[in-house]
């Protein structure tokens, strides 16, 4: 519970579900949205409670993940992170 309870408090922060992804496409994504300025918050899920196929995860033997986003200036706005 106390795991649901998290997710629930970033949402209220300006949180939000981009992905779900793993392996090198992870990488890929996660590079990306440094580059872009976005910040990322992972949650790892088991395959099962993902909709739509996870057979490639499975087969690679990968750790999936729920790839959470927000704009860095959200952070900011809410009196949270870094102070200019």
């Amino acid at each position: 519970m106390a795991e649901i309870a998290k997710i629930k408090k970033e949402h209220e922060e300006g949180w939000r579900l981009a992905s779900v992804s793993g392996g090198e496409h992870l990488r890929r994504t996660l590079d990306m949205y440094q580059k872009l300025g976005i910040e990322v918050f992972l949650e790892e899920v088991k395959p099962e409670e993902c909709a739509g196929c996870t057979e490639r995860y499975k087969l690679g033997n990968e750790t999936i993940y729920r790839i959470y986003t927000r704009a860095k200036d959200e952070q900011s706005e809410e009196g949270h992170g870094r102070q200019d």
